[in-house]
């Protein structure tokens, strides 16, 4: 609605914009155009004076503040040019495209650059409080995990995390969409969670758990993968401790495209048997995978058949 209302020439409210958003009170909004904002010439203050990249849009922020970071494309597929990888560690300080609300392909968004072979993240997020909402976060570069979220109590909706979009990064076991470690009390809501543009052939993973991350909930979310071998997964959490309490999976759907020649997968998970807390599906569905997990002992369901690598659920394994 509110996007419909700007291509008709409307103007932006941002008293309206900001209450959608849950925030009642905000701080400083910048603006970032990556067709016609310039980080040398404008203030980002708004859209005729935008930025162009986040990376120039974030470094004006004050933690604490609520100040927003607004991606507002007026041309091109909407995405920013990041050439040098990102740390958010601004506390209640938020990122938020102007695009319609898609799990998938978010028009608004960050396109990394320039962080080949980057192990740590072209994005990290290491504080908390954050909303992340209706943009892409991808990278066509060699890069193995482009988003890393070491914070806590975040909010992302509609956030699209894509990874292994590089032939030399789809081959590559390191290589993930996200990666969560030490970080509690997260909430993804319709986002999408790995990619299946590129092939992939190693045992990589699209999320990745380590360092006992805790309560961290995933609500209608989507895990699309095409593979051309049967190793890659879904979730990874191989070592002991990974995650604390549970990681919740509500009502998502991880879909290996089977039905267009992907290659099924032996198991959608590597879970380890002592990972410190409780893999819990809800509602969920499965299509291209052989099994749930490699491992039972921490994969619990609800609202579906019981997850046992005899019954696995209301999973549905295709021959190619």
């Amino acid at each position: 609605m509110l996007e419909a209302q700007l291509m008709q020439g409307a103007k932006l409210n941002l008293n309206s914009f900001m209450g959608s958003l849950g925030l009642p009170h905000y701080g400083s909004v910048f603006f970032v155009d990556p067709t016609n904002g310039s980080d040398s010439a404008n203030s980002g203050t708004s859209p005729d004076k935008a930025l162009a990249t986040v990376a120039a849009a974030y470094a004006k922020c004050t933690a604490n503040q609520d100040d927003v970071v607004v991606i507002a494309p007026t041309g091109g597929t909407g995405r920013t040019t990041e050439t040098t990888a990102i740390t958010w560690a601004k506390r209640r300080t938020h990122l938020i495209g102007m695009s319609v609300p898609t799990a998938q392909d978010a028009r608004a968004g960050m396109n990394f650059t320039g962080t080949t072979g980057t192990a740590a993240g072209s994005l990290t997020i290491s504080e908390s409080g954050c909303i992340f909402k209706n943009i892409t976060l991808a990278g066509t570069d060699d890069v193995n995990v482009p988003v890393t979220l070491t914070g806590d109590y975040n909010y992302f909706e509609g956030v699209d995390f894509k990874g292994a979009l590089n032939d030399t990064t789809g081959d590559d076991a390191a290589a993930r969409a996200l990666v969560i470690t030490g970080a509690d009390e997260n909430l993804f809501k319709n986002c999408s969670i790995g990619s299946d543009t590129y092939t992939r052939s190693a045992a990589n993973a699209s999320l990745e758990f380590t360092g006992g991350s805790a309560r961290n909930k995933f609500d209608g979310c989507l895990f699309p993968a095409f593979t051309d071998a049967a190793t890659p997964l879904f979730i990874k959490a191989a070592s002991a401790a990974s995650i604390d309490r549970f990681a919740w999976f509500k009502d998502c759907v991880f879909h290996n495209a089977v039905l267009s020649s992907s290659t099924t997968m032996t198991v959608g998970m590597s879970i380890h048997a002592a990972v410190g807390g409780t893999i819990l599906l809800d509602g969920c569905s499965a299509l291209g995978i052989t099994d749930w997990s490699s491992d039972y002992t921490a994969v619990k369901g609800c609202n579906m058949p019981d997850i046992t690598a005899a019954n696995a659920g209301f999973m549905e394994t295709v021959a190619t």
